[in-house]
């Protein structure tokens, strides 16, 4: 379906307005209110009425819309709907939809591409229709609900057999745990036999070793202790007591920087602090501001002041500024270069349908020749070939070269079929075949000059249009002349609005008075009053006074930081003198040390050397009396639990028990011992006993589990014939959910990587609410409604184009209103590009504010599309 054009009766701000629409894709551009959306809601009016209130004539009782609409068939359907009393037909139903399902789909209103969601119910409502069944009283939800499987008996037999399978399972897991339990009661006898082994043979080595090291200290030691070294003790207390001393004196800084006399000198050469303030006032510095602002405002005010002057009044003025369009004289070249080549194109198609039409007659008698030999027909045809030469004689002389043309062609052909007739059947077949060829062509000859002679028509509106705008913009100019101004919009505004401005420029030199009058009183609290100088000279001065105060005041405020410093001076100086006086005592004794020793040195570095090398050979003394002292310890911890002897018993006898220990782990030798296990072998041997007294019987549960499985398998082979009558009822009414989702997918798959420059690349969607998720080029999927406004948006309108081709009977026209005021730059490009393939095979109308959208498509619009650019409606 086809909307060829649209009439605005009375409708909104529209009086006797007449739209042209393209047959691919027409592009509605305009500023605000330049009646956009107006004409997008007359045209869903027109088609499917119910309109809304805020469309009602701004003028008016009548409220009409018209159209023409061209279908698939070839019928022309005329609609002029009175929206005050509607009895028109829904139009929107020869699609096979109806208003709702059309305005969900088809239909976009500003901010209005996400409302498919809202209407998910109403379209599924048509999809659903080819679940019931059709011309009959049921449906397909009463025969299933008849369809009743014996649920009670399939869940008995599935119970005894899952208890039966639970037995066998339950006899089975307890031999496999009998067995496991077996065999480990087996290794952890092995590995408590193996585990005493290792005890005992560790407490025999224990035993063995302690002897040893006995025999070794006594022979050592004998019964006589080590002696000590206690005679150099107190001169290693001597040492430690100097080094101490010396690492604990400080250090005396080196001081630099100004002494304390320089400090106390600078103190006494500072200023004292001024009388007044040293900064700008913040109440001042706001009145100065605001004075400030105000004289700009006023000036940058004055420069915009109307001119020429002009007695005219207002409302002529402001008549005349929106009746000015430049640009009208070249839309109407424009239009009439189109209305030409248009004229030349509907020329062409004409002779191309006279000649192919000539060329199926030609073909269609031949085929009647030779069907019925009649010396009569040869001569026809060579009469119809003379007589058609004859024509294109004439039109040759008339200037009509290629109508002529075409004529001759067709006499030609007639000549060669009068004279090659014969009525023998293969050249009867070949005859048909020709004239159905050629008849074929004739239909598409026709179909091209119907589309001509539409574009024609289309071209011929337009260029009425610019005349129009041409005709007022002559006549505004004209009335600009008359009144002596220039023809300039932006100064005719300024003009019609001259009172205006005097009104605001009076209020701002109001302001400047007020505000100056505010800086002086400030000023003249300060003790600034001169009355011969301005207020930014007397703001200069007072800011000058401020500044040599706030220096002074600068200087001055350094008297305590000097006074500080001076203070610190001095306990500086003191704790050096101190630090040198500690550090000189420290030293006396450190030589003090080093010649107690028998060292010599006079630096610090050398005596502290000579200590340490002293300290070395003392560490080592005392490291060779620790040892003599721990190793006779030793020897007394070992005696006191025996002696000798008593330890030589203890060993014999037990390196007995261990002979027998592994005598008895021989026995488990073949055993995999677990040592894990070793503490529990007593209890798993009575739990292995235990359990071999009440063992269920396997082959008794194997044959329960046979005896259920052949009760189970006689119910579930009647209810596998129900289920099978049920699926083929189910796969009617789920057919629609099997159908729409993929195709939607399809669609959305094909166009979704352009609009959005290949970040989302795959989309799925839920037939029952018509939810969308999309996937990003890494496998992410993603809710639409989730994402950004803009994206979402171009998502839902991908699927609205989808809906409106899969629902629809023959191909739906897309009104689509601002549908890029989300996008950025790249993906309106990215959209428009693809509406424009999409017009194709489909009639799209787009109205769009934005001008790149326009001067997009002044670039790419083709012959089967066009641009309508709006001018603000009249207010």
């Amino acid at each position: 379906m086809k909307i060829e054009s649209v009439t605005a009766h009375a409708f909104g701000p529209l009086h006797d307005r007449t739209l042209p629409l393209a047959p691919g894709l027409t592009v509605v551009s305009g500023v605000n209110e330049s009646a956009k959306s107006s004409w997008h809601a007359a045209i869903r009016a027109a088609l499917c009425g119910d309109p809304s209130a805020r469309h009602r004539p701004w003028e008016g009782e009548s409220w009409r819309v018209a159209a023409m609409v061209s279908l698939e068939s070839g019928e022309v359907v005329s609609v002029d709907r009175d929206l005050n009393d509607d009895s028109v037909p829904d139009v929107s139903r020869r699609l096979g939809l109806d208003r709702t399902s059309f305005t969900a789909t088809a239909c976009v209103g500003q901010a209005q591409l996400l409302t498919v969601l809202d209407a998910a119910d109403g379209l599924q409502g048509h999809l659903r229709r080819a679940a019931a069944t059709a011309g009959t009283d049921g449906t397909v939800e009463q025969a299933l609900q008849r369809l009743t499987a014996p649920v009670d008996a399939l869940k008995e037999a599935r119970n005894r057999l899952r208890e039966a399978e639970t037995d066998l399972a339950v006899a089975r897991r307890e031999h496999a745990r009998y067995l496991e339990l077996s065999a480990q009661a087996r290794s952890a006898a092995a590995a408590r036999a193996r585990l005493e082994v290792e005890e005992h043979t560790a407490a025999v080595e224990s035993l063995t070793a302690r002897v040893a090291r006995i025999a070794e200290l006594q022979e050592r030691f004998g019964d006589s202790p080590p002696s000590g070294i206690a005679a150099q003790e107190e001169l290693a207390r001597l040492v430690n007591r100097a080094t101490a001393a010396w690492r604990a004196a400080p250090n005396p800084r080196v001081l630099t920087g100004p002494s304390a006399e320089a400090l106390e000198h600078e103190l006494d050469s500072l200023p004292e602090v001024p009388v007044g303030e040293t900064a700008l006032d913040d109440e001042l510095r706001v009145v100065a501001s605001a004075y400030a602002t105000a004289s700009a405002v006023a000036a940058a005010h004055d420069e915009r002041r109307p001119s020429p002057p002009t007695t005219a009044e207002p409302s002529v003025l402001r008549g005349l500024a929106t009746r000015l369009d430049p640009a009208a004289g070249g839309r109407l070249t424009t239009a009439s270069i189109e209305v030409d080549a248009a004229r030349v194109h509907q020329d062409e198609a004409a002779a191309d349908a006279a000649r192919a039409q000539v060329e199926a007659d030609v073909a269609a008698a031949h085929v009647q020749e030779i069907a019925m030999p009649n010396p009569f027909l040869r001569n026809a045809l060579l009469a119809l070939s003379c007589l058609t030469t004859l024509v294109g004689g004439l039109l040759i002389l008339t200037g009509q070269h290629l109508a002529a043309a075409g004529v001759l062609v067709a006499a030609l052909v007639a000549g060669i079929a009068g004279a090659m007739s014969r009525g023998d059947a293969p050249a009867r077949e070949a005859a048909v075949a020709f004239a159905a060829e050629r008849a074929a062509t004739a239909s598409q000859a026709r179909g091209r000059l119907f589309t001509a002679d539409r574009a024609l028509a289309e071209a011929e509106g337009q260029r009425a249009i610019a005349a129009e705008a041409v005709r007022a913009h002559d006549e505004a100019v004209a009335g600009c002349a008359g009144l002596g101004i220039p023809a300039d919009r932006e100064t005719l505004w300024r003009l019609a609005n001259r009172g205006a401005w005097e009104a605001e420029h009076a209020d701002l030199v109001s302001e400047v008075a007020r505000t100056e009058k505010a800086v002086r009183v400030e000023l003249a609290a300060r003790g600034k009053v001169d009355a011969s100088m301005s207020v930014p000279d007397l703001l200069v001065d007072y800011e000058t006074d401020c500044k040599v105060r706030g220096r002074q005041a600068l200087m001055a405020a350094q008297r305590p930081l000097l006074a500080r410093a001076l203070a610190d001076r001095r306990a500086t100086e003191a704790a050096v003198a101190e630090a040198t006086a500690v550090r000189g005592q420290a030293l006396d004794l450190l030589r003090e040390a080093v010649k107690a020793i028998g060292r010599t040195g006079e630096r610090p570095e050398d005596l502290m050397r000579a200590i340490a090398e002293w300290q070395r050979d003392w560490d080592r003394l005392l490291r060779e009396a620790e040892d003599e002292r721990n190793a006779w310890a030793e020897l007394q911890s070992l005696l006191a639990s025996g002696t000798p002897d008593d330890l030589e018993a203890t060993l014999s006898a037990a390196q007995t028990y261990l002979a027998s220990l592994q005598e008895a782990a021989l026995r488990y030798a073949a055993c995999e011992a677990d040592p894990s296990l070793a503490s529990y072998a007593d209890s798993l041997a009575a739990t292995v006993t235990e359990m071999a007294r009440s063992l269920p019987s396997v082959p008794d549960a194997e044959e329960a589990v046979q005896a259920a499985t052949l009760v189970l398998a006689e119910v579930t082979a009647e209810v596998e014939a129900i289920d099978l009558a049920s699926h083929y009822l189910t796969a009617a009414r789920e057919k629609v959910h099997s159908t729409i989702a993929p195709a939607l997918e399809e669609a959305l798959r094909a166009w979704l990587p352009s609009v959005t420059d290949g970040r989302y690349v795959d989309a799925a969607v839920d037939a029952s609410t018509l939810t969308v998720r999309v996937c990003t080029a890494s496998d992410a999927w993603h809710e639409a409604s989730h994402l950004s406004l803009g994206t979402a948006e171009q998502i839902y309108l991908l699927l609205r184009v989808a809906l409106a081709q899969h629902l629809a009977a023959e191909p739906c026209p897309l009104l689509l209103d601002d549908v890029t005021v989300q996008a950025d730059a790249e993906r309106t490009l990215a959209l428009l590009d693809l509406l424009l393939r999409l017009s194709a095979d489909r009639q799209i109308v787009l109205f769009a504010q934005d001008a790149a959208v326009a001067e997009w498509a002044r670039e790419r619009l083709g012959e089967r599309d066009v641009l309508h650019e709006l001018t603000q409606v009249a207010a």
